[in-house]
């Protein structure tokens, strides 16, 4: 291949210089939004400026034929692609139908193809001159081919600088600046392939190619200064079309306007009513919902609605677009809450089970209080709950000046009663000296079997006189007992302590009581004695 380099070469091997740079700095993000397009392009770019160099070196018309029909692979591509780039990158690429990439591909596919079989129909070039005896510039005169994927090309090229510039206007910062570079990247070649194509003896030995190198810098500087493809912009009404919650736009007149595709879903419809349907045509799949729905939509209050099939729709609505010519519009959100209901029903379960079996634990505790509190066999309360309600009594009555007295007393020969009637007799006796206690104590007394067939009583507001006559009216009641194993009458020893006379603390007094009970005991039992005196008889007749 005989070549030559002029000064009409150095150019275009510059511009191949930068282009597989371009390449080297685009394949690393090829996975990014639009990377691989602009991956592609750089290919395409780099093919295309290396059969330039070579077009421009060759010293034969056949090499420069051949280097022609090489370029028309990166040529003819290299629209398509920057397209494609400008469609992805400006978030429309969600629009473009399957297999749209391919078909775009045909023409310049046939293009080429039509490039290389060129010798047998002239459509891609009717002639090849010489300029003025330099034999590495060629004149080429252009068939309808030609024509064809040119204007096809500056048809994709003007619709993707269109893109790009409606995607600086919408965005702002660095995006901005991006999309400004990415947009002057492609109007340098785009005007000089309208002004090759035009005039080209205007423009002899500037191939389009060459501006391609202004591209290749600028795309460089995009990715390497600007992060071109690390940040993308997403376009607004791209983030609405993908969002999970539906959005429904409403006229003053509730007339339906505009809803992305969540909402569509949540409704349940086939598809989206026409613009301007009534809104009641939005709830023909909610069925019983329906006038719940309506009413949330009318008023804007907050709501949760229950749909078909067991979901849950949370609706909220507010104003928008109150600045704008075409008025006040009514924004309804529409989002499904179903897990947080159910959690939230599922939390209220747990609680009520929880709620449920706390009140049986604090009846247990209770129960448990109860029994370690309370005589099994008598239902009064025990030693342990006059151990420990005794100081507080004393306390109470020491603050309010007055007396408290205790009676302690046993059943006189008690184990007889067991051994004559067996202990089935001493649990009736004792049961029926607490049915005896129970109804005759006032309300502030505390009766308690204090163990064995020994009980207490503790009389508040009590002084000893008052406390004996009690007692002995005690005895003279449970003498006319008529029990199983009694051989004569059920006798009780009694002994009386009083506060603070006998006593200031609890064990002072309950010492002082069960002393008394000793003496009543020594005196030939049935007897009542008062702590620090003498037993008394039973009274005749009390």
């Amino acid at each position: 291949m005989p070549l030559e380099f002029t000064p009409y070469t150095a150019p275009y091997v510059l511009a191949l210089v930068l282009s597989v740079v371009a390449v080297l700095v685009a394949y690393p993000n090829r996975a990014s939004a639009g990377g691989r397009w602009l991956f592609l392009m750089a290919v395409a770019i780099v093919v295309w400026c290396a059969a330039e160099t070579i077009d421009f070196a060759s010293t034969q018309l056949v090499w420069h034929i051949r280097a022609a029909q090489l370029s028309y692979i990166g040529a003819t591509t290299a629209p398509v692609l920057y397209f494609l780039f400008a469609v992805e990158y400006s978030g429309r690429w969600r629009s473009v139908p399957k297999g749209a990439a391919a078909a775009l591909m045909a023409v310049p596919a046939i293009t080429t193809a039509l490039a290389f079989t060129n010798r047998f129909h002239s459509l891609v070039w009717t002639s090849f001159t010489p300029y003025r005896q330099e034999p590495t510039v060629i004149l080429y005169g252009h068939g309808v081919a030609y024509w064809v994927i040119t204007i096809y090309s500056l048809v994709l090229g003007a619709t993707a600088i269109a893109l790009i510039a409606d995607t600086a206007v919408r965005n702002s910062g660095i995006f901005r600046t991006r999309s400004m570079i990415i947009m002057a990247a492609a109007i340098a070649p785009w005007l000089m392939q309208l002004l090759y194509s035009l005039s080209p003896r205007s423009v002899i030995g500037l191939d389009p190619s060459l501006a391609l190198s202004v591209t290749c810098v600028l795309m460089v500087m995009a990715i390497a200064r600007f992060r071109l493809l690390e940040l993308t912009p997403i376009p607004r009404e791209v983030l609405v079309e993908e969002m999970l919650n539906g959005l429904v736009v409403l006229d003053p007149a509730m007339r339906v306007m505009e809803l992305n595709p969540a909402a569509v879903k949540l409704l349940g419809l086939p598809k989206a009513p026409a613009a301007g349907a009534p809104v009641t045509e939005l709830f023909v799949a909610w069925g019983d919902a329906a006038p719940a729905a309506l009413s949330a939509f009318e008023s804007g209050s907050p709501a949760v609605i229950e749909v078909p099939n067991d979901r849950f729709v949370a609706v909220t609505k507010s104003s928008v677009g109150a600045s704008l010519s075409a008025g006040v519009r009514e924004l309804v959100t529409l989002r499904d809450v179903t897990a947080q209901v159910h959690a939230e029903q599922a939390l209220h379960d747990a609680n009520d089970a929880l709620l449920e079996r706390v009140a049986e634990i604090e009846a247990l505790q209770a129960q448990l209080v109860e029994q370690a509190t309370r005589d099994s066999l008598t239902g009064l309360n025990n030693r342990r709950f006059l151990d420990d309600q005794l100081p507080g009594e004393l306390a109470r009555a020491a603050r309010g000046g007055y007396p408290l007295s205790v009676v302690m007393f046993d059943v006189d020969d008690f184990k007889q009663i067991n051994d004559g009637g067996g202990h089935a007799a001493g649990d009736a006796v004792l049961i029926e000296i607490a049915v005896m206690l129970s109804a005759d104590t006032r309300g502030g007394d505390i009766i308690c079997r204090y163990g064995g067939d020994e009980f207490v009583v503790v009389m508040p507001n009590a002084d000893a006189d008052s406390a004996v006559k009690r007692a002995a009216a005690w005895q003279w009641r449970l003498r006319g007992t008529s029990q199983v194993g009694l051989a004569g009458p059920l006798t009780i020893s009694v002994g009386v302590a009083a506060f603070p006379v006998h006593g200031e603390s609890a064990a002072a007094l309950m010492v002082a009581a069960d002393l008394a009970v000793y003496a009543s005991k020594l005196a030939g039992r049935d007897r009542v004695c008062l702590a620090g005196g003498e037993a008394r008889p039973r009274l005749a007749g009390v």
